[in-house]
């Protein structure tokens, strides 16, 4: 009489001791299709909100659960991850409470309560001693030559000693150590890359020879 609790028990133990180390799916009761429908208008020929991809295959961690080869899209005007419904056909928009990080085209955005408390989403470029992040906002551009286009912009940001600093100019990451400005440049000059060129690479190469070097 007792042996039918005893096993039902060992099945229950079983089962969530699988599940603790697993993923959530992309099946219709997965957690990944609770958000809502993306009605937001816009005309095409002026542009869209999304962030620019060739590939809008990507992984995002929802829930604590990661949903890999998924199509994604990223409105970056308003800060929202978008994915298809189960039927594949209308846009479902993220709750960004429950989102912690995905990944797009070889971009990985994550989410840092810098601005407000429940969080925005950054592109992480590198994550060490310090780290460089960049915010990627698309708006309508008010210049009366080319109105009503959308505009990509960027704004870097590094994360070093507990602050936050806008990086705007190489100087914004060699004064992190003065004294090795010289070598940081040296290091640009060797990857054949200046700042006005490609701020977010050069300021990649600046902080990943801080790091190598314990600066």
């Amino acid at each position: 009489m007792r042996t039918l609790p005893i096993l039902l028990i060992i099945s229950l133990l079983s089962f969530s001791a699988s599940a603790e180390g697993s993923s959530d799916t992309t099946k219709p009761i997965s957690l990944l299709y609770n958000g809502a429908e993306y009605v937001k208008q816009f005309n095409p020929s002026k542009g869209d909100p999304f962030f620019p991809v060739t590939n809008n295959n990507g992984s995002v961690k929802y829930q604590h659960n990661w949903y890999n080869n998924i199509e994604i899209h990223y409105d970056c005007e308003d800060d929202y991850v978008l994915i298809r419904d189960m039927r594949g056909l209308l846009k479902l928009r993220l709750i960004n409470d429950m989102l912690d990080e995905f990944t797009l085209d070889g971009h990985r955005f994550v989410k840092k309560a810098l601005e407000t408390p429940n969080g925005e989403l950054y592109e992480m470029i590198f994550e060490g001693k310090r780290t460089l992040l960049v915010k990627w906002v698309k708006r309508i551009n008010s210049d009366v030559k080319i109105s009503d286009t959308y505009v990509l912009r960027k704004h870097i940001l590094l994360q070093a000693n507990g602050k936050l600093y806008p990086v705007e100019n190489a100087s914004d990451i060699t004064r992190l150590s003065p004294e090795h400005s010289r070598e940081l440049k040296k290091a640009l000059r060797d990857n054949h890359i200046t700042f006005r060129q490609d701020p977010i690479k050069a300021s990649e190469i600046m902080l990943k020879e801080l790091e190598a070097k314990g600066w």
